[in-house]
């Protein structure tokens, strides 16, 4: 199994935010369903430490999401 990294973990979430937000969900409840997702697929202990141990996760994320889908980012 790959070892979860903040990349691997954003780019999990990044994907399933996009498809939420596709599906007209809204932009808090499509990052908290994508991290369900991550959390049910890695575990919630690893997804917890990924986000705890993270340098820059807020430049991260956007930065993924920008990539990902900016349609949905205002």
């Amino acid at each position: 199994m790959v070892e979860l990294t903040l990349t691997v973990l954003l780019n999990f979430v990044g994907d399933n935010f996009c498809k939420y937000r596709s599906e007209g969900t809204d932009t808090y409840k499509s990052v908290l369903l994508a991290y369900s997702d991550a959390s049910e697929k890695y575990g919630v202990k690893k997804v917890k430490k990924v986000i705890k141990n993270a340098q820059g996760l807020n430049f991260t994320a956007v930065g993924i999401a920008l990539l990902k889908c900016p349609q949905h980012l205002k």
